[in-house]
């Protein structure tokens, strides 16, 4: 994950210290695996394409067999395939889980090709990411709910695009939010769904960096002016220099 931040971090032409993930390019993100255990490549073999179509998010998968193309789990009843779109603002301090869409897996059923289009509106100014993830569960529980098989070893996520939306839009509705030093800026009222992104420190670190840089650079200013003024005084007059201001020197006869 490191990795994949760190490029997309990297492909934009601000210096460090100005540049955060939206100036970034989200694209390195495309293929980012949320579990070494059990990456999606290998626990699915068909590949879900995402695009943006007509400022909607548009996932294809091709047709499936369950029981050839999944690795599942022993004791799985069934399967999901689970497709989401979230949102993430770090200059906002925001998340937000905007849809999502279950395909049901049965053991030995074959899928059709699934094409889903989500309408939903996207944040100005976040980044989107779109998800693929398999959730698998066995017998029921004493609630009568199925029990999920999903762990540590076995938890197959996948972003599987990843877009940086730039249109500004109007909120009319907002409210202030405090996420741990800096003040943050949620229109809670307009997005009841949106969450607070808590110990995240980068704008505010960005513009103490900032502070720094504009207190170092008028330090530099005031040491270059004083060494241009002592310059000035110990310039060389007839092969002697000046003599200091307050000084009384004496003829010896």
């Amino acid at each position: 994950m490191n990795v994949a931040l760190l490029k997309s971090l990297k492909d934009t032409e601000k210096p460090r210290g100005e540049r955060d993930l939206h100036d970034g390019n989200p694209q390195h993100l495309k293929g980012l695996q949320f579990n070494i255990n059990s990456p999606l490549t290998e626990a699915l073999a068909v590949r879900p394409v995402c695009s943006m179509v007509d400022g909607g998010i548009m996932v294809q998968i091709p047709a499936l067999n369950v029981s050839e193309d999944l690795l599942l789990p022993k004791y799985t009843k069934n399967a999901v395939l689970r497709l989401m779109v979230a949102a993430i603002s770090f200059r906002e301090g925001f998340y937000e889980y905007l849809d999502y869409k279950d395909i049901p897996l049965q053991y030995g059923k074959v899928i059709t090709e699934q094409e889903w289009l989500s309408d939903v509106a996207l944040p100005a100014g976040s980044i989107v990411l779109v998800s693929a993830s398999l959730h698998c569960f066995g017998m029921k529980g004493i609630d009568g709910e199925p029990l999920s098989l999903n762990g540590k070893e076995y938890s197959p996520a996948e972003i599987i695009g990843a877009y940086r939306i730039d249109d500004e839009v109007k909120v009319e509705v907002e409210a202030k939010v405090r996420g741990g030093t800096a003040d943050q800026t949620v229109p809670e009222k307009a997005f009841p769904n949106r969450h607070r992104l808590t110990n995240y420190r980068g704008e505010e670190i960005l513009k103490e960096i900032a502070r720094k840089r504009k207190r170092d650079k008028k330090y530099q200013e005031r040491l270059a002016r004083e060494k241009i003024w002592t310059s000035e005084e110990e310039t060389v007059v007839d092969g002697m220099k000046l003599p200091a201001m307050g000084k009384v020197f004496y003829k010896k006869e």
